[in-house]
C-alpha cells in the first residue's frame, strides 16, 4: 500500500517489489490511493505480506502512540463516531512548511477491523513505526493473526526506507532467512540520515521464515500479497526538516538533521 505514491513516488522500488515477491511466486496487490475505505478492507483479503508505504507519527501531545496516515483528506463532518472512539485521527503533515491534514488509522481501527491477518508478515515503512514502549499499533496487527511486525525505532527518511526495505525484502524472500537474520544480520538495516533502526516484533518472530509461515496456509492464502504507499511532495524541500508538534493527533514533520 503506497501512500507515498502521489509526493514521493519511486517507481524503482515498486518495481523491485513486486520482481522479488513474484519471483517467489507471491501475487502482488498495489494500491497508491490509501483511504479510509482501503483499510477497513485490509483484513478481509488474507494477505500474507503487507507493506505500508506510508507516513506515520507519534500521537500528540504525548507521543504515547503511533499512528498511520492515509492518503484521504481530513473531514470532520464523516466518519464521526470513528473519530470519536479513535478509531480514526486528525494526521497533521507538515513538510516543507506546507500543511496538510489527512485521516489517520490508530491501533484501535486496526483491533476492529473484520478479519484476520492469517499468519502475515506487516512491513512497516514509515517513521516511529516500532518506538520500544510505543507498540500499540505492532500489538494490534499481532492479535489479528499477524505473526511479525516489522518497523523503524525512530525518523527515517524516504530514500533510506525504500533501499533498506528492498533489502529486507531480499533478505526474507530470496534468501529464506528469519526474521531476525533478514532484519540484524550483517550488522542490521540503518537509516543512514536519522540514525533510526529497522527492528521487528514480537520477539517471539525471531526464528520464523516465510516458507516456514505458508507452509500450512492453503494456496489461497499463501501467496497474497499488498504494497500499500503513500508519497511526500514531489517538490518538498528536503533541507527544511525542523521537527514540529500538534494537539490534535499525529503530526509529521521531518526532524532535524545532524
Amino acid at each position: 500500500m503506497d501512500q507515498l505514491a502521489g509526493e514521493i513516488p519511486n517507481p524503482t522500488f515498486v518495481n523491485n517489489t513486486e520482481t522479488i515477491l513474484e519471483n517467489q511466486g507471491f501475487k502482488v496487490s498495489y494500491y497508491n490511493q490509501t483511504n479510509v475505505n482501503l483499510f477497513e478492507k485490509l483484513a478481509e483479503n488474507n494477505y500474507g505480506v503487507i507493506i505500508l508505504r506510508a507516513h506515520s507519527a507519534l500521537r500528540e501531545p504525548d507521543n504515547s502512540t503511533v499512528d498511520l496516515f492515509t492518503s484521504q483528506p481530513f473531514n470532520s463532518s464523516i466518519y464521526v463516531t470513528d473519530l470519536q472512539n479513535e478509531l480514526l485521527v486528525k494526521g497533521i503533515l507538515n513538510y516543507s512548511n506546507t500543511i496538510e491534514n489527512y485521516f489517520a488509522i490508530t491501533s484501535n481501527f486496526i483491533n476492529n477491523l473484520q478479519g484476520t491477518f492469517p499468519q502475515s508478515i506487516i512491513i512497516a515503512m514509515g517513521c516511529n513505526t516500532l518506538v520500544p514502549g510505543k507498540e500499540q499499533l505492532a500489538e494490534a496487527f499481532i492479535s489479528k493473526g499477524a505473526k511479525a511486525y516489522i518497523g523503524w525505532n525512530g525518523y527515517v527518511g524516504d530514500s533510506d526506507t525504500d533501499s533498506q526495505t528492498i533489502q529486507l525484502l531480499k533478505n526474507l524472500f530470496t534468501y529464506n532467512e528469519t526474521i531476525d537474520e533478514a532484519v540484524n544480520g550483517d550488522g542490521g538495516l540503518w537509516d543512514i540520515t536519522y540514525g533510526s533502526k529497522m527492528t521487528y516484533y514480537p520477539n517471539a518472530a525471531a526464528d520464523l521464515t516465510v516458507p516456514t509461515l505458508t507452509a500450512n496456509l492453503p494456496t489461497t492464502i499463501q501467496t497474497q500479497s499488498t504494497l500499500i504507499a503513500r508519497t511526500l511532495e514531489a517538490n518538498a524541500d528536503p533541507t527544511n526538516k525542523t521537527p514540529k508538534h500538534g494537539t490534535n493527533g499525529p503530526t509529521h514533520t521531518e526532524p532535524a538533521t545532524t
